[in-house]
């Protein structure tokens, strides 16, 4: 078995895999190695509990880009998803409840139960915030120059960039707004109702942070900033689960001679001169290519797979100081029903119980489990975005049971006055606590568990603290930051060795861009011609 390549992807996660299907369909011969058991990194779909079968850490497609499933042919290759009433279920105690999502018509309808006011003022936020989402939609696929690089080449790009988004006008002064303002501050301009700002101020994006940390607006509305209205897209819950994003795209890959080795841990990337030469695994294999590309996180590739000795020390000390503070817990459940929630009509939105459901009331709620986690410790009432895939797909689960998949906040990854293996099952009882007082008598058909701190996400999945992010999603770490400076677009100091993980632009979730950018980059760099439009 041949042992010499033209490009070599270290992980078969969304991003390696979309990586080596592009590198692929160019013409070159790709090897793709991964550490553990199966492909899909945080995108898998695993029998964890003997018959349910869950998507143990990414829970829903809210990122994946319509390009890439088009480019790829995806659905060729089996990726579907359920076509339903996707609005999301906040309940607020036992009696009060809202749907979002919708049209805008729906949403003036939910909010008049909080506040006419916020209403009335619904239609003005949704067209100011569209703006933005589309930005950022277009600067999703784009590679970030370096604005200070003293070449005429990196000038020119800087340039070219910047020509380009001549027209952006005041869309860039309401980008500036969501990544420094807090949410409770941003969304205040709109709405005076807690439990209205709390609906879409709710996603915690796996740091550390609350409602009124600077910055957090951004982290809040991310997930609404895909701009994905495009009849390629797929989103919301996936047949068979999340696994079945990288499943597809596993396939596309070695329908173009992709070949993927599982149980393949790359322990090394050696260089000679400059230049990257070839990979170890911790198995003694060595496999050589001019070209090795990295879906990891830029602390694990360039903090322990590559010598410091090869690396600037200057690039070395901001690689050590990307921050990646994962905060995020993940609570996988087998139950003998679904959860059923006191203040969920039935009647109004014709399902027996809600596919998506979120936990935090309002802002205070939000606000308290920051400041019960920001001391080291965790909270006793966390924020929680609850999906329960078998009310679509009933095969996830034996019959009549069903599987119920929680990512919240907020944890630690370490606690200052105690251990995890003391708080564990305290923990997980407060989760299962702050359920009960909104679905009376769930915790009491609860057949197992599995939980997911972070420091269990970073054994699992070998992304530092156990980041969801790879790395945190704010202002000195996006676009022209992102993982550090002069290093943004996807390549590195050794000439060869690439880069394509949510550590990089545009950052986390599972949207395939990434790997579409870095392959992108790498194609240039080789004279080759991408087989689609760039």
């Amino acid at each position: 078995m041949s042992k010499v390549f033209d490009a070599i992807v270290v992980g078969a996660g969304n991003n390696g895999l979309a990586c080596s299907c592009y590198l692929a369909k160019a013409g070159l011969k790709v090897l793709v190695l991964e550490r553990r058991h199966l492909v899909g990194g945080a995108a898998v779909s695993e029998e964890i509990i003997p018959g349910f079968t869950f998507s143990v850490f990414s829970y829903v497609a809210a990122q994946l880009h319509p390009k890439v499933v088009s480019d790829l042919e995806l659905k060729k290759y089996g990726l579907r998803s359920f076509k339903a009433d996707y609005r999301i279920f906040r309940p607020v105690d036992r009696r009060r409840s809202m749907m979002v999502g919708g049209d805008i018509g729906q949403m003036q309808a939910v909010l008049s139960r909080f506040s006419e006011a916020d209403a009335a003022r619904y239609p003005e936020f949704r067209k100011y915030l569209s703006g933005v989402s589309e930005f950022v939609h277009e600067l999703k696929l784009q590679t970030p120059v370096d604005l200070v690089a003293g070449s005429i080449g990196s000038r020119l790009k800087a340039a070219g960039f910047l020509w380009e988004h001549r027209n952006v006008g005041e869309n860039f002064y309401k980008l500036i707004d969501l990544f420094t303002q807090s949410s409770d501050e941003y969304l205040s301009r709109w709405f005076e109702s807690s439990e209205v700002k709390a609906a879409f101020a709710f996603a915690v994006g796996g740091s550390l942070i609350g409602p009124k940390s600077p910055g957090s607006a951004w982290l809040a509305l991310h997930g609404g900033s895909t701009g994905h209205a495009d009849e390629d897209a797929i989103s919301g819950q996936i047949v068979g689960g999340m696994g079945s994003i990288t499943k597809a795209m596993a396939r596309c890959a070695e329908d173009h001679g992709v070949e993927i080795r599982l149980n393949s841990d790359v322990a090394q990337i050696q260089t000679r001169n400059g230049r990257v030469h070839s990979v170890v695994t911790s198995g003694g294999d060595e496999f050589t290519a001019r070209t090795i590309v990295g879906n990891l996180n830029a602390k694990v590739l360039f903090g322990k797979l590559v010598a410091t000795s090869d690396l600037p020390s200057d690039f070395v000390s901001d690689i050590v100081q990307f921050k990646t503070n994962g905060a995020a817990f993940k609570l996988n459940i087998a139950c003998e029903k679904a959860p059923q929630f006191s203040s969920f009509n039935k009647q109004e939105t014709g399902m027996d119980s809600p596919p998506i459901v979120q936990i935090a009331p309002d802002m205070g709620y939000l606000e308290q489990a920051y400041e019960e986690a920001k001391p080291g410790w965790y909270s006793s009432r966390p924020s929680m975005i609850m999906t329960i895939p078998t009310v679509l797909e009933p095969s996830l689960a034996p019959k009549g049971k069903h599987v119920v998949q929680i990512y919240g906040g907020h944890t630690s990854y370490e606690l200052t006055n105690g251990s995890w293996g003391q708080e564990r099952p305290r923990f997980l009882k407060s989760v299962l606590e702050s359920i009960d007082e909104l679905a009376p008598g769930f915790s009491d058909g609860v057949i197992d568990t599995q939980l997911l701190l972070p420091k269990d996400i970073e054994e699992q999945l070998n992304i530092p603290n156990g980041h969801i992010n790879h790395g945190d999603m704010s202002l000195d770490q996006m676009f022209f930051m992102r993982p550090v400076p002069h290093y943004s677009d996807y390549r590195s100091p050794i000439r060869g060795l690439y880069q394509c993980g949510a550590s990089c632009h545009p950052g986390g979730g599972v949207s395939g861009v990434p790997g579409h950018n870095a392959a992108r980059e790498i194609l240039k760099d080789l004279g080759k011609r991408p087989a689609h439009k760039a």
